[in-house]
């Protein structure tokens, strides 16, 4: 017989209840470990009870969704690697008083303070733990160049060799590369082990915070913009290629994850379809206006502006306005995402365009928070001055430089062909434009804006 300790604290006992009241309902135990370094031994047992039934409510939270079922209302996510910008509107009558609800989550200055002690935190305990492995085996690994060439000075000044404590080299391997020694079979120090079990610890507990902080943040967008959400169908894979580090500062896949989960437990109440993906093929958020003027923007213009309606705004919140108006033929089939543009024309005039500039600067202004603390503490650093070229080398390096310099920002039609329009680059989660000629007359019709301006190129 194992004793276990139930979970104690205030509000635990209607947990505990839950689970426990009715013996039928239990399927199973699971005995688990965790490393934990303060606990004798490293590890912490824990006994998993699992039932056949739903999980616990706790009344607030019900109260909460209940509330928020009750909102009928349609909006917009636009995720992003630093940002997640959620615009929404009534349903019924987008031009009521409190009609336009907008709200941006973003990273803030105290965050990224964080994030740069953990990451300076990790790579010294990633340091200290790859010397207790090499002191602890020296026998697997070489000697560093540099303290070869002190060992081949002694032994030519016939002075006794040094025992090296911490060889500096790579490890031993044969001629394809594999160690000669399993990492598995190296002896590990006392040290070594309680360093890599405060690593994992650290790390179980960094998962849990995000976790629960991207529980939090869809709780509260939940009950202000209700659970009726569309968000585009993007591969978060290839921006983690690009922009690794600010995919793991943010977690847009956490929050993405914990969204889909509370509208889909809203949505069972009442009102509302849960979170649905919308294909970017036919609808390019970022590339559109309200009014279905298509407005081109590279992915460093953060700013929004329509020549032809005055719209101006956050890109991200401009979008996300857009996909509140995104309607599916099928909501399991992102292709088959469209934008209603009747009904965003009937929000632009409804509400009008000084009215939904304030709406999205409102936003902008609170969630911006802290601003980023700068790399250097005393400002910028200045900008490294650039070599002349007024002589240019016809051979070498530096010819290829200039000519990188040159070609840098155009695309690949405008450096080889001077005679074609270059094609604007797009974000990673948008599709990229295609030249006049393979523009179908189903994408064609897709975009009205395109279709009434008789002076615009057709393109995608």
């Amino acid at each position: 017989m194992l004793p276990v300790r139930l979970p104690q604290g205030p509000g635990r006992r209607p947990v505990v209840e839950h689970y426990l009241t009715d013996p039928g309902r239990w399927h199973k135990v699971d005995l688990v470990r965790h490393r934990d370094p303060g606990t004798p031994g490293g590890w912490r047992y824990e006994a998993h009870l699992m039932i056949l039934g739903p999980g616990h409510t706790s009344p607030p939270v019900a109260a909460r969704r209940e509330a928020a079922a009750t909102l009928h209302r349609r909006g917009g996510v636009d995720v992003n690697v630093s940002n997640l910008a959620v615009v929404s509107v009534p349903v019924p009558d987008p031009g009521r008083v409190d009609g336009l609800r907008a709200t941006r989550v973003a990273r803030t200055g105290t965050d990224d303070a964080r994030l740069a002690a953990e990451r300076l935190r990790q790579r010294r305990r990633n340091r200290a733990l790859q010397r207790s492995r090499r002191a602890t085996n020296p026998t697997q690994y070489r000697l560093s160049p540099r303290q070869a060439r002190r060992a081949e000075r002694r032994a030519a000044a016939g002075l006794a060799p040094v025992q090296v404590v911490v060889p500096g080299g790579p490890r031993q391997a044969n001629t394809a590369g594999i160690p000669v020694q399993a990492y598995r079979r190296d002896m590990l120090s006392g040290t070594y082990r309680r360093l890599r079990g405060r690593a994992a610890a650290d790390g179980a507990a960094r998962t849990q915070a995000g976790r629960t902080r991207a529980r939090t943040i869809a709780a509260t967008l939940v009950a202000t913009h209700g659970a009726n959400l569309v968000v585009e169908d993007c591969d978060l894979r290839s921006w983690a290629r690009r922009w690794g580090r600010g995919i793991h500062a943010f977690t847009p896949g956490m929050l993405i994850t914990a969204l889909q989960h509370e509208t889909r437990q809203v949505a069972a109440l009442g009102h509302g379809s849960g979170l649905v993906r919308a294909g970017t093929r036919y609808t390019a958020w970022t590339q559109h206006c309200l009014c279905g003027t298509r407005v081109p923007k590279h992915l460093r213009q953060r700013r929004h502006h329509c020549p032809d309606c005055g719209l101006t705004g956050d890109r991200d919140l401009v979008a996300a306005l857009l996909g509140a108006h995104t309607v599916l033929a099928d909501p399991n089939v992102p292709g088959t995402a469209r934008i209603d543009w009747p009904a965003a024309q009937t929000t632009l005039d409804t509400v009008g365009v000084e009215a939904i500039n304030q709406g999205l600067q409102g936003a902008l202004s609170e969630s911006t928070g802290n601003p980023r603390p700068t790399r250097h503490p005393h400002g910028a650093r200045p900008r490294r001055p650039q070599r002349s070229t007024s002589h240019p080398r016809p051979h070498g390096r530096g010819g290829w430089c200039r000519r990188a310099r040159r070609t840098t920002g155009t695309s690949r039609h405008q450096a080889t062909h001077g005679n074609r329009r270059p094609v604007p680059p797009t974000t990673p989660d948008e599709p990229r434009t295609t030249p006049p000629c393979a523009t179908t007359p189903e994408r064609r019709g897709a975009h009205p804006g395109l279709r009434h301006d008789p002076g615009t190129t057709p393109e995608s």
